[in-house]
């Protein structure tokens, strides 16, 4: 579903310059600009669900961060930090309940930071489907090949139901998708959400770094990290 850029400033309260700076911050996606011709001419659309989301996302974190900091958090860039089950435990949005499950399933220790993202949208299933235990076991097995692929977080993770069981494809946010008529689509979760959720509320408390993120402030988190 799309939504005219007339409706997007009307609904949201911000300015044709505010909209414009930030897509020139690449806060927002140049590809959400989308022209379509209309009886006045040409008006341009953007996805609805995505552009409200993120702008939702700006006004909340555009005083707490600067422009550039945002960009890095709202960007597909991945961390290259591993997470052990120690701070699989920290991130709330992971269930601790399935922790264990996890580490038998993935079999490793430390875990990248796609594969946090994946154990927080199993969580995420898990919790608003009331999957069992051995759904979320299969689930673990059946994609865990699958994530070393992954490099950034464009992607959406679909829960699809077939014969009672359940299953996880995962697929590029502009790519289609055509899946056997006998499978239901249950639920999906972007992982970009979900990616900058965590950098959000974990940046401090794991100490993020990002492969765009300028050499002074890696020095400067280093300092810090020393002082801590």
């Amino acid at each position: 579903m799309l939504i005219s850029k007339k409706d997007l400033l009307d609904q949201t309260g911000i300015s044709y310059g505010q909209l414009y700076r930030w897509k020139r911050e690449k806060l927002i996606p140049e590809e959400w600009f989308i022209k379509r011709s209309s009886f006045t001419g040409q008006e341009t659309f953007f996805p609805k669900t995505k552009i409200l989301a993120r702008i939702k996302a700006i006004q909340e974190l555009k005083d707490k961060y600067s422009l550039e900091e945002l960009a890095r958090i709202l960007s597909p860039e991945v961390s290259e930090r591993l997470f052990s089950e120690k701070d699989l435990r920290l991130i709330t949005e992971i269930s601790p309940n399935l922790i264990p499950c996890f580490l038998k399933n993935f079999q490793k220790q430390n875990f990248t930071y796609i594969d946090v993202l994946f154990l927080y949208a199993i969580s995420s299933f898990y919790a608003r489907h009331n999957l069992q235990l051995s759904d979320v076991e299969n689930i673990c097995c059946g994609i865990k090949e699958s994530l070393c692929a992954i490099k950034q977080t464009e992607y959406l993770c679909i829960l699809l139901e077939y014969a009672d069981s359940y299953f996880i494809t995962i697929k590029e946010e502009k790519a289609a998708v055509y899946l056997d008529a006998r499978f239901k689509t249950i639920d999906e979760i972007r992982l970009n959400d979900l990616s900058a959720a965590i950098k959000v509320k974990y940046k401090n408390k794991f100490n993020f770094r990002f492969d765009e993120e300028p050499q002074e402030n890696i020095e400067e988190s280093k300092i810090k990290e020393a002082f801590t």
